[in-house]
């Protein structure tokens, strides 16, 4: 009796832990987790490179590593003249509105990622790291498409 109880209560347990826990998700050459509580993506390119993009504290986030090296900076955490290209146009990562227009340049990148196809590239760049090879944006828009930029500032 002992042992059945025991047993029922342990099972308890593993199905609650079991509903707790995120799927990572793929997309293409994507994969992570695009809703709920969390959000980021991450894909990695052939030099060994990772770009993850998050949502976190109503900032729009790049991190751009390399791994093989423990080398990681994001844009974040004090980077200057950070930004992703995408097909050699840089597009911005500041989560403030820019003068004289007030557009929020991270809102645009968001909304340019959505937009891309599987053919198009991304690179990293910023003054400390340089610009790191191509990422593929195969399965990015995928990843984005019923996320908005309201979802990823709600993060």
């Amino acid at each position: 009796m002992k042992k059945a109880i025991a047993l029922s209560w342990a099972l308890g347990l593993l199905s609650v832990n079991a509903s707790a826990v995120v799927t990572e998700q793929h997309w293409g050459n994507w994969y992570g987790n695009n809703g709920g509580m969390e959000f980021a993506l991450s894909t990695q390119n052939q030099a060994g490179e990772t770009l993850t993009l998050t949502c976190s504290n109503k900032k729009f986030i790049a991190r751009y590593s390399v791994p093989k090296d423990s080398y990681e900076i994001s844009s974040d955490e004090g980077a200057s003249d950070v930004s992703l290209i995408i097909n050699n146009t840089p597009h911005g990562l500041d989560s403030f509105p820019s003068p004289p227009d007030g557009k929020v340049p991270a809102s645009a990148t968001f909304n340019a990622l959505k937009h891309t196809s599987a053919s198009d590239v991304i690179r990293f760049t910023s003054f400390q790291s340089g610009d790191s090879k191509d990422f593929s944006a195969s399965g990015l828009a995928s990843a984005l498409k019923e996320v908005s930029w309201e979802d990823c500032m709600n993060q």
